[in-house]
């Protein structure tokens, strides 16, 4: 089998009430064969979609002509056959050409990717909602949003509050970011896990400040406190903090998770299946986690499709704590023909051979593609978008 062409598809997707996320693009990668046998993968970099085409392009002569089945060949000529490494760009470029390769392998031995890895560990993936409270601080507004994340199926949240914050002891944001916890912690109820993401917006001590005025809450985990870059930094919150630290959505080598790992910055990794270069060194991540006692809870903020592939690391992963969904009740959670449902704060795993996706093509081409707040026009031939 080879490939003979690599497809880009990209659908507009913005996200209500997210600031610049709401002109967010879907980046997916659809990578054909000569037996017709396509695959699918994703590697959405919001406000990166021309840098992630140029790479393609540029990574275009390496892979025709490649066999999909030598997943770890074909890797190791993508990340070495160039000078530069090209950072998240790069990574995410190559993380949907990769992810792709697994798809088509999967179905041409009929079977789902996760099969294909030793088989699921558990039949049920456990999630929980991001992006819920859309962006509302007031608390009345929380607690409804709470009340219609309940209501869909969710039963763990992750929260965020980004608000304008000093970058040294900023009492008024700990105490904000307080009150809006205990009002969804009361929404929510005692003993749903509740995760709290910084963002890497403070500077050490203010990470630490806020880390303290959450313990008593009860939080599953703290992410981000600080830059992911900033490895010491963050091992001086993990033992200040009495929450777990998670981290990694921002890395893309495995080289990158065990400097915090060793450091004991972090217990819970977070590779991005779209964004660390695939599904094997997501799994690698994995298994290093558990080498340090930690925990592997993949990062995914981005469409059905990425959720869907992330299920199947979560399958074969024994350490596997949580997986991360963008909160969808809108038509971006049918871009998938059979789109995802949370029952009682689960997903199921797919059955299908591949991921056990496939994109609703009509659906797709019905989203245009947008550019600065404005969609783009098609080409002729229908196209969505092209190098």
């Amino acid at each position: 089998m080879k490939i003979t062409r690599i497809e880009p598809l990209l659908v507009g997707a913005p996200t209500p009430g997210c600031g610049l996320l709401s002109n967010r693009n879907y980046f997916f990668i659809i990578v054909h064969t000569d037996e017709g046998i396509c695959g699918l993968g994703e590697a959405t970099l919001e406000s990166h979609d021309d840098s992630i085409l140029g790479c393609l392009s540029d990574l275009n002569d390496i892979v025709v002509g490649k066999d999909p089945t030598r997943i770890a060949n074909l890797m190791q000529a993508l990340i070495r056959q160039r000078f530069w490494k090209g950072g998240v760009v790069k990574a995410s470029a190559i993380s949907g050409i990769e992810l792709a390769c697994w798809d088509i392998i999967g179905k041409a031995a009929n079977k789902p990717v996760y099969e294909l890895l030793g088989g699921a560990c558990r039949d049920r993936i456990r999630v929980y909602a991001n992006g819920w409270t859309g962006g509302a601080t007031d608390p009345a507004v929380i607690k409804d949003k709470a009340a219609e994340a309940l209501a869909y199926g969710y039963q763990a949240f992750k929260f965020s509050l980004a608000v304008p914050t000093w970058p040294i002891r900023d009492s008024g944001v700990v105490r904000q970011i307080r009150r809006a916890a205990e009002t969804i912690r009361n929404a929510v109820g005692p003993d749903a896990p509740l995760l709290f993401d910084g963002h890497g917006r403070y500077d050490t001590q203010l990470a630490i400040q806020v880390g303290q005025a959450l313990e008593d809450l009860n939080l599953m985990f703290y992410e981000e406190p600080v830059q992911p870059e900033n490895e010491e930094g963050m091992a001086l919150v993990a033992q200040r903090v009495n929450i777990p630290i998670a981290a990694g959505e921002r890395l893309t080598r495995l080289q990158e998770f065990r400097r915090l790992l060793e450091k004991r910055a972090i217990c819970i990794a977070q590779p991005d299946l779209a964004h660390c270069h695939g599904l094997l060194e997501g799994l690698k991540i994995a298994h290093l986690a558990e080498a340090f006692d930690g925990f592997v809870a993949p990062h995914c903020p981005m469409s059905p499709v990425i959720t869907s592939i992330s299920l199947h690391l979560d399958a074969v992963a024994p350490n596997f704590l949580i997986q991360e969904r963008l909160f969808l009740n809108d038509w971006r959670n049918e871009v998938i023909t059979t789109p995802l449902q949370v029952k009682d704060g689960y997903l199921d795993l797919p059955k299908g051979p591949g991921w056990g996706i496939e994109l609703d093509l009509d659906l797709c081409r019905q989203h245009p593609r947008i550019v600065a707040g404005t969609p783009t026009l098609h080409r002729p031939d229908g196209a969505i978008c092209d190098w």
